[in-house]
């Protein structure tokens, strides 16, 4: 069967080539100033969106016998994994947000319910813990090399000081002040957490609508509107019965 994330590349790659050349460059250039601070972050051969980890012995029992009897979604997720599906796929699939699908990966590795491959990073692991909200601001800087243990500690000590004083003040902004990281990479770090927020709105199926200039034009454009119009009611029907199933909020 073919799979969800599968038909929404195929889309992009039936582009010709001289439109596919401007989207890359225009995509890299955005991701590249958004994310300026932190351009491993850009890096495409190594994302948590590819991570696909597989099932342990105690996650393939939970998924047949749901010992723990978790929320449906947890078990989609564990379905979806014993099915080869990756990070990408299990959100399209889905229609879920990334940060959805990284809260159910995190609690699902700390149940110990899939082995995570040796090669992937510890970049990967703390950008859905970050994007999940496990892990804060500073916490997430350190896993990803940005700061240090002791630039941290220092952070703490300086933010708990500011406490004591009665000035309240985010991590995020004692990190700015000491100068360890910038105003534009905390932008960067905002802008990822948001994003993830994020649902891919798709039209499957849209790329199957064939245009027969042998055919009469005006009979032609009435159609591709009707079955543009059915794909997305199809769409949307299907999103509302998610979201009711996984208790999932826009």
């Amino acid at each position: 069967m073919q799979k969800t994330s599968d038909l929404f590349i195929q889309n992009i790659k039936n582009l010709p080539i001289w439109v596919k050349q401007v989207i890359t460059k225009e995509i890299l250039e955005d991701l590249t100033k958004k994310l300026e601070d932190f351009t491993e972050l850009v890096e495409v051969d190594n994302l948590f969106q590819d991570m696909c980890p597989k099932l342990t012995f105690k996650g393939k029992q939970e998924l047949n016998e749901h010992n723990l009897n978790l929320s449906d979604g947890y078990y989609i997720f564990l379905q979806d994994l014993a099915d080869g599906c990756n990070m990408f796929e299990i959100t399209i699939k889905n229609n879920w947000t990334l940060a959805d699908t990284a809260k159910i990966f995190c609690r699902l590795m700390e149940l110990e319910y899939f082995q995570i491959p040796d090669f992937e990073t510890n970049k990967n692991i703390a950008i859905a813990q970050f994007i999940a909200g496990k892990i804060k601001t500073g916490e997430f800087l350190k896993r990803i090399g940005k700061i240090t243990v002791i630039q941290l500690e220092q952070a703490i000590r300086y933010q708990k000081q500011l406490n004591d004083e009665g000035r309240h003040i985010k991590m995020a902004s004692i990190l700015i002040k000491m100068g360890f990281i910038t105003d534009k990479g905390l932008d960067s770090l905002l802008l990822l957490k948001d994003e993830a927020k994020k649902r891919l709105t798709l039209s499957i199926g849209f790329n199957s609508i064939k245009y027969d200039d042998t055919k009469d034009k005006e009979d032609q454009i009435i159609r591709m509107q009707r079955e543009i119009s059915r794909l997305e009611n199809e769409n949307i029907i299907m999103k509302k019965r998610l979201k009711k199933m996984l208790n999932i909020n826009e």
